[in-house]
């Protein structure tokens, strides 16, 4: 009877949920159809259509796993030969075996893509280190506003590049490098989903998918700062669970304390959530581990926040003329519904909260909004005197959730709608809600800015272009692979499924899952979900979750 009485009321935990997520879906849904936020009876039966895929996903999901992680009795004679070539084990050998299958499936990517894949925010970046004008200065200092430290890498490949005679070349040699570290990064964790109790399978299968998933390989050799940031977050988790795992026993070997330590400040300096994610985790490794070993996990915490919140800020930025970022980036979700909130109900604002919005937003903000990203209302820089407006905007802001709440959900459901929505075979649109992979960015000739940074070298224009038009168009939006493909399940669906299997089997370790729940719950202040920045957010999240998650 308690079997039965379980069963059920885990059966019922998912119907919830897939409801839920269904929900959820039929927002965006309506948000997509009708330009705003509509309750009709389309709303009902998309609900269900999406609870039930979801329902399905997850039964499914459980089986591949079950599958994945059972070890045979009898082997055929290529797996025999598989696992004596791969047997996962923790090796040298293991490791550099992995390395070289990933880089060999890479490399004609690696070769299409010459010489590098740089973003638009990279460049503003170079720009910036050159001492020229760009979107967030006027080039006569450096700004925070994406990491000084991604900025100064970007930089030095850049000018180590333009020494030796082409400053595309070294844009080229940082992307091979970023990706070698990648590469490594994956590596380690393969092998290290093997020393937790994975299949044999599961590893194997972790290796192909890696080793073909294009867009897994496409933005792991590009010239970013959450490119760069992915390998110390791998790193940083997989010394995170183990010290879950030992209750802490790790930290007590010094080479460990020590990566521990440096891979949490890289994760800060390459990005700026990166910082909050390891204090989140470093206050739950504080009561997951034995007493003894929490002098050490107060000390990364203390030392993490004197240089990101002391150091760097009051002293090494003042002393080199470098510029903080602007509040702007956190404020993304309630600048953009203050927005909306102005567009459609102006005239029920009071006055004074309408001058705290303008004040802060400017008195066009209504004509600015965007429903899909955020950057056209909170703009590129932030003005220091509109501290002073702060505490006003903030009451504004009350009082318009006060009275037009379906405004401001309205306004957070467009903006984060890529983790919610799933593509509907009616809307024409959809494509912007699945995965996309970007590798125009390797046209170096065609930036805007090209001359002014010694950039001339315009790359396989067709050969790129036919590339990235058969992953997103053809590949990522064909019927059924467009939903495997959709950003809402491998963010939202895929955390939710984890939830799911924690509470159905009451693991008492799932402290380990916090570097991964940390970087997802940062997902939904992302300032674009649809646009192709959006997936550069997206990419952290499903790597952990493809390996620990799946062990929970």
């Amino acid at each position: 009877m308690a079997v039965i009485q379980k069963s059920t009321e885990q059966c019922a935990l998912l119907i919830v949920f897939a409801i839920v997520c269904g929900f959820l879906a039929s927002l965006v849904d309506s948000v997509r159809q009708y330009n705003q936020l509509v309750c009709t009876p389309r709303m009902l039966w998309c609900t269900l259509v999406i609870a039930t895929l979801f329902f399905l996903f997850v039964l499914l999901l459980e089986r591949v796993l079950a599958w994945l992680n059972r070890e045979p009795e009898t082997y055929r004679n290529i797996s025999r030969k598989l696992r004596e070539i791969f047997s996962f084990r923790t090796s040298k050998k293991q490791f550099a075996l992995i390395a070289v299958v990933l880089v060999l499936c890479w490399l004609p990517y690696l070769i299409v893509t010459y010489p590098g894949v740089i973003w638009y925010d990279t460049e503003q970046q170079l720009l910036q280190w050159n001492g020229q004008p760009n979107t967030f200065t006027d080039g006569s200092y450096l700004s925070d506003h994406h990491p000084v430290f991604d900025t100064m890498i970007f930089g030095t490949f850049l000018r180590l590049g333009a020494f030796f005679g082409s400053a595309d070349r070294g844009l080229y040699l940082g992307c091979i490098v970023i990706e070698l570290v990648t590469i490594a990064a994956l590596a380690s964790m393969i092998l290290y989903c093997r020393h937790i109790g994975a299949g044999w399978r599961f590893c194997f299968a972790e290796m192909i998918f890696f080793a073909v998933f294009p867009f897994t390989a496409l933005f792991s050799m590009t010239m970013v700062k959450d490119s760069l940031f992915m390998p110390f977050f791998i790193w940083f988790a997989m010394i995170f669970v183990e010290a879950v795992r030992t209750q802490g026993v790790l930290l007590k070997q010094p080479q460990f304390f020590t990566a521990f330590l440096l891979t949490a400040l890289l994760m800060g300096l390459t990005k700026k959530t990166g910082v909050y994610i390891v204090l989140i985790c470093c206050i739950i490794l504080f009561f997951a581990v034995s007493a003894i070993i929490r002098k050490r996990v107060v000390a990364v915490f203390i030392v993490v926040i004197s240089v990101f919140m002391v150091l760097m800020p009051k002293i090494v930025f003042p002393a080199l003329r470098i510029q903080e970022g602007g509040k702007q980036e956190m404020l993304a979700v309630p600048l953009q519904q203050s927005a909306l909130l102005v567009k459609q109900h102006e005239n029920d604002i009071s006055i004074q909260d309408l001058e705290a919005i303008y004040k802060i937003l400017g008195d066009d903000v209504a004509d600015r909004y965007q429903w899909w990203a955020s950057d056209n209302v909170k703009g590129y820089s932030w003005d220091s005197q509109n501290d002073q407006y702060l505490g006003q905007y903030a009451i504004a802001w009350i009082h318009g959730l006060a009275s037009h709440p379906e405004t401001y959900i309205e306004a957070y459901v467009a903006l984060q709608e890529a983790w919610l929505g799933i593509p509907s075979p009616t809307d024409s649109n959809a494509g912007d809600l699945v995965m996309q992979t970007y590798a125009l960015g390797s046209d170096h000739y065609a930036l805007p800015d090209s001359v002014e940074l010694g950039l001339c070298f315009g790359g396989f224009k067709n050969a790129v272009q036919k590339l990235q038009e058969t992953i997103n168009d053809h590949i990522a939006r064909a019927p059924i692979v467009n939903l495997l493909c959709s950003r809402a399940v491998w963010s939202t669906w895929m955390f939710v499924f984890v939830l799911y299997e924690c509470i159905r089997r009451k693991k008492r370790h799932c402290a380990w899952l916090a570097p991964y729940v940390a970087t997802f719950l940062f997902l939904w202040i992302s300032p674009a979900t649809v646009t192709i920045e959006g997936m550069r957010y997206l990419m952290i999240t499903p790597d952990f979750l493809r390996t620990f998650g799946f062990r929970v």
